[in-house]
């Protein structure tokens, strides 16, 4: 399950990129879904992936494996007045 205030997205190029992700990363049973871009970033495409903070080392390895091209990979924190944080991922 995915915690709606603290999360990981994954960014790409394009929405086809992304899409193509996510199946990949669900076909591992792993949980995440496709959001639209946080107005923080600027990054290639309108779509990221969102995933579970705690599943985000295992997905970058997994991306890395499979050759997955991926612009990066950011944390996300919404406040209690829903207000997004959203920072480079740090491992």
């Amino acid at each position: 399950m995915i915690n709606r205030r603290h999360y990981g997205i994954l960014a790409f190029e394009s929405s086809s990129a992304a899409s193509q992700a996510e199946i990949k990363i669900t076909e591992k049973n792993w949980t995440c879904r496709l959001i639209p871009i946080p107005e923080q970033l600027s990054a290639g495409c309108g779509l990221v992936l969102q995933l579970s903070m705690d599943d985000v080392k295992e997905i970058k390895a997994f991306i890395t494996k499979e050759a997955i091209s991926c612009e990066g990979i950011y944390e996300v924190i919404v406040s209690k007045e829903r207000k997004k944080t959203v920072s480079p991922w740090k491992q």
